[in-house]
């Protein structure tokens, strides 16, 4: 049995797509899927269900995923052992909510690049929960998440903070210079709110609803950057977590709403799953984005 073809079929099963998994290791797809056919042969098993252009894993296939990491992650380790971090090649896939994307990746990825400069970085950026479920499946190697929990008998955080998620508006906002806001004053007011799914919205609208009262929400999406935009040049409230919008609370751009009621922390955490090798190459990306939370975000 070849590593190649293991190699191969981790890639195939990350992406679920042959044509894309031959396009990022550089062979033709041929070659991909006749890589897929001998180690098939080998096993005497289909690995993976092929309908239409739907590619999916078969039992077997599933079955076959944590040895294929265990071999592939052994080799990398011995590469790594015998080279520099200047010389160590590879991939790390890396994937982080879009709230904490603005506010870690530039500068991590710089100094990322800069240890390990032959490294290629895939990253995905998703809600906490579709992120923990591709790590779980080893799609990813770690994750960057908002409150989403993550038992220490599955997982290995290499960073954890409380932050705070704050109700902001712009500063030119009638509720601006309010000391204290009720539920009721609220309800009169048009929200920007994140997807349905993003935890933190799960405390005003309980608040809320508990007052016989609603959200009136003009706009529900996936980009933190925006909300705060809107916010800032509209007649909008939203709820962020505080690091995204702390730079414009201090430049004046936003206030920060004092609701008592809709007070609230949230957990930011970095981790790789513990079946998940620790790789040089991923010990140094999850090192360098610690660092950069912790400048922004004290643990």
């Amino acid at each position: 049995m070849e590593l190649r073809n293991l190699q191969t079929f981790l890639k195939v099963a990350q992406l679920l797509n042959f044509t894309q998994a031959s396009r990022e290791l550089g062979y033709s797809q041929s070659n991909v899927s006749a890589q897929i056919r001998q180690l098939e042969q080998e096993l005497g098993t289909p690995l993976f269900n092929r309908i239409g252009k739907h590619v999916s894993l078969t039992q077997q296939g599933e079955m076959l995923l944590p040895y294929a990491r265990q071999v592939a992650d052994a080799a990398s380790a011995l590469e790594s052992a015998t080279r520099t971090e200047a010389e160590l090649g590879g991939t790390v896939r890396f994937g982080i909510v879009e709230s904490l994307y603005e506010l870690l990746a530039e500068e991590a990825l710089l100094r990322y690049h800069a240890r390990f400069p032959k490294v290629r970085i895939d990253l995905t950026v998703d809600a906490s929960e579709t992120l923990k479920a591709q790590a779980m499946r080893g799609r990813l190697d770690a994750i960057c998440l908002i409150d989403t929990p993550l038992t220490p008998s599955d997982w290995r955080c290499q960073y954890r903070a409380e932050v705070p998620i704050v109700v902001v508006a712009g500063a030119a906002h009638p509720l601006a210079s309010r000391d204290t806001l009720t539920p009721e004053e609220l309800a009169e007011q048009e929200w920007v709110l994140m997807e349905a799914e993003a935890p933190y919205n799960a405390v005003p609208e309980r608040v809320m609803a508990a007052h016989g009262l609603s959200m009136r929400t003009f706009l529900r999406l996936q980009s933190t950057q925006t909300a705060r935009r809107l916010a800032q040049r509209g007649p909008f409230l939203t709820l962020l977590p505080q690091y995204s919008v702390q730079k414009a609370l201090a430049r004046g751009d936003l206030a920060r709403l004092d609701v008592p009621e809709l007070q609230q922390t949230q957990q930011v955490q970095l981790a790789l799953h513990l079946r998940r090798n620790l790789s040089p190459q991923l010990e140094g990306l999850l090192q360098i984005c610690a660092d950069v939370l912790r400048e922004h975000i004290p643990d």
